[in-house]
């Protein structure tokens, strides 16, 4: 697992606007980071790689050079929260995906993870490639190409069956494309948590007086529904739900 270096410069130059001071401050910490981690040093280098993020720099390069760190300082959790968030940011990365793939596998609780088929994974890979912005134009674009075609296809008789090809392309790509969007506005909505404790109990209610559902261990994730108190309800992939004390887990 090695970190990604030369990515990060261009990027903080964008997001201060060119102020250099500023700039400057986050690259050298990226920097000095990277040498703390190819050095063996991953204590030192995640503490410099969370000093990046609390400056206000949300970049998947820097949460994927933490997980790595992470991992190495064996600290599951939090590298399967971090590499989590690199995917929220740099989706259908490949290292990213390999890597949580990974640790995923050297979780206690890894049994509770649907297997994954060829095909399962090359639709996932597809789904986590595409941002919501990106689908958004692109059914905006089918959708004006399918106005303008339907127009042709009236007024231009000699090629009816030329724009009636493409009229069908047109709205089985709308048709794909707004599915898309909608299971990804969805996703939106949703919150997710990783468990970060070695071994966090859920209960029927919100307190520890209210009988065990279930067992979790350290890099678990869990969907959150609703909060009370210093206690969450969540809700496992098998459909099991729970509470878990607020300060077991981090939200991605």
């Amino acid at each position: 697992m090695g970190v990604r270096t030369g990515v990060l410069i261009a990027v903080l130059m964008g997001l201060w606007g060119g102020n250099a001071p500023a700039s400057e401050s986050a690259a050298g910490l990226y920097n000095r980071a990277n040498a703390h981690y190819q050095n063996g040093e991953f204590e030192k280098a995640i503490a410099l790689y969370e000093l990046v993020l609390k400056q206000g720099l949300q970049n998947g390069y820097v949460y994927y050079n933490l997980g790595n760190a992470y991992y190495k300082n064996q600290q599951l959790g939090h590298a399967i929260l971090a590499y989590e968030r690199a995917l929220r940011l740099i989706p259908g990365d490949e290292d990213v995906l390999a890597n949580l793939r990974f640790v995923n596998a050297l979780r206690v609780d890894r049994e509770m993870a649907a297997a994954e088929n060829v095909v399962t994974r090359f639709l996932r890979a597809i789904y986590h490639f595409f941002k919501v912005d990106t689908v958004s134009v692109l059914c905006s674009l089918c959708l004006f190409g399918i106005a303008g075609v339907a127009v042709c296809w009236m007024f231009f008789s000699l090629k009816k069956m030329l724009w009636l090809g493409l009229l069908t392309v047109l709205v089985v790509a709308g048709g794909f494309s707004g599915g898309l969007l909608a299971f990804k506005v969805h996703d939106l909505g949703v919150q997710e948590a990783v468990i970060l404790d070695q071994e966090a109990v859920g209960r029927s209610g919100p307190g520890t007086d209210f009988l065990q559902v279930f067992t979790l261990h350290e890099g678990a994730k869990v969907t959150l529904e609703r909060m009370e108190g210093n206690w969450w309800l969540v809700r496992l992939s098998n459909g099991i739900g729970g509470w878990l004390p607020a300060n077991a887990m981090a939200g991605i």
